[in-house]
């Protein structure tokens, strides 16, 4: 299962704010260490694990094992600027997690905007948390 996005920011960008610790936590996680190829994530709706990165080319793909589906952002320059940005999942039951996350990455490298909600009472089954 994949879904695409296009981002007005450049491919660097892009790459910087998925494979970052200080990226991850500006969109996507509320903790999201890296420690030798393997990211702690805590994420707003509670879940925690370690999850390995498989694969990073600076400004082209980055893969993780992410409990328990593989997610791989694949990044290509627009003919105009800017990144076209494919989000890929191995589960395809992780659709609407994939639409919530790449729309977040999005909002946060083009807009500098966090649509997480923050609110620890609605953290299960909210596209923003």
């Amino acid at each position: 299962m994949e879904r695409k996005v296009f981002c007005a920011s450049g491919p660097n960008d892009v790459y910087r704010a998925v494979s970052t610790s200080l990226g991850r936590e500006r969109f996507w996680a509320t903790s999201a260490p890296e420690s030798g190829g393997v990211i702690s994530f805590v994420l707003g709706d509670g879940r925690t694990g370690e999850c390995r990165i498989e694969e990073a080319v600076q400004d082209e793909r980055y893969r993780l094992q992410y409990f328990g589906s593989t997610l791989t952002f694949a990044l290509a320059a627009g003919e105009t600027g800017g990144t076209e940005l494919t989000l890929s999942s191995t589960d395809p039951g992780d659709c609407a997690e994939v639409v919530s996350l790449l729309l977040r990455l999005k909002a946060f490298v083009d807009f500098g905007v966090d649509l997480r909600s923050h609110d620890e009472t609605r953290g299960t089954s909210y596209a923003d948390s």
